[in-house]
């Protein structure tokens, strides 16, 4: 297995726990808006003051996921994890859009939770498969052996 898809299994693991923090954050900005209500009304600061680092994590794991295409692209893990990559890459601008927009139409803001699961499950397939390929001892592209046919 070569140091790049090394490299890209890592790292793609790192992206896939980040995914879960930023969810964490999403909850803390919830919260802590949530209390400062209680003690009063609050402005655009003291709201951004919550959700600030939600949304600092947000731009570094779109970075992340870019530098995770050109990783997939550098270390040739085949087509379909390059393409899920490539995949994982488009559901993080999407996810940009939901929230720039959902601060104007909150409808389309309820949607961005629901994308963050999907690159949270996207992400951790990503991992998952890499981790079994590499425990598995699988090279470059190779995949586990599918089960026998069971005659019908």
């Amino acid at each position: 297995m070569s140091v790049l898809r090394t490299i890209y299994r890592f790292w793609i693991s790192i992206l896939a726990a980040a995914v879960l923090v930023q969810i964490a954050l999403a909850g803390y900005g919830a919260f802590y808006a949530a209390n400062k209500v209680s003690d009063t009304t609050i402005d655009e600061d003291t709201f951004s003051d919550g959700f600030g680092p939600h949304a600092a994590l947000g731009y570094l794991i779109l970075l992340g996921v870019l530098l995770a295409v050109i990783l997939a692209l550098l270390a040739r893990p085949g087509k379909r994890t390059v393409l899920m990559t490539v995949g994982a890459f488009g559901l993080m601008i999407l996810q940009v859009l939901l929230a720039w927009f959902g601060f104007e139409v909150p409808a389309i803001g309820a949607l961005h939770p629901l994308n963050a699961l999907a690159i949270a499950a996207l992400l951790g397939s990503l991992a998952a498969q890499e981790w079994r390929l590499h425990r598995m001892g699988g090279g470059m592209g190779a995949r586990p052996e599918p089960p026998p046919a069971t005659p019908a």
